[in-house]
């Protein structure tokens, strides 16, 4: 597969913006925000933000254009990824920013890792390499004592 611009270019985008997430997270948290208000501030946000698009799209079509496409995977996406958020900051509420969001970023290992045995994508050797790379990334961010842990 080759990689084109317009999908490094959306990655960096998703970096930069996912990055500030979890940064402003940690703020919020640090100012005494709680977990959930957190969660339910950014469940407000998507509704807004959701309810902008549909009429965006409703405005220059006349059907919803996903109508025929419904799909449980896209309601089970939204599922996990909204119960993943909730735990992410309960993660962050207990542990520093500089081990939490990059530990929480290897969530696409069990994309690849389903990918691989149900969907029957073949990562190429050297992308295999990558993730590899990305596993023991873990183990080294987690070699290190965690916070009110004593050393020997």
């Amino acid at each position: 597969m080759k990689t084109g611009s317009s999908v490094i270019f959306y990655s960096i985008i998703t970096i930069f913006l996912w990055g500030l997430w979890g940064f402003f997270g940690k703020l919020a948290i640090n100012r005494k925000m709680p977990p959930v208000s957190i969660f339910l501030a950014e469940v407000v946000i998507c509704l807004l933000c959701g309810v902008v698009v549909l009429l965006l799209v409703l405005r220059g079509q006349d059907h919803v254009p996903w109508h025929e496409s419904w799909s449980i995977f896209g309601f089970l996406s939204g599922i996990c990824l909204a119960s993943g958020l909730i735990f992410y900051y309960f993660a962050l509420q207990n542990g520093h920013a500089t081990v939490v969001v990059p530990l929480t970023a290897l969530y696409p290992a069990v994309t690849v890792v389903l990918s691989y045995a149900i969907l029957r994508e073949r990562p190429s050797f050297t992308q295999w390499i990558g993730f590899l790379l990305v596993i023991a990334g873990a183990f080294l961010l987690l070699s290190s004592p965690m916070e009110g842990e004593v050393q020997n």
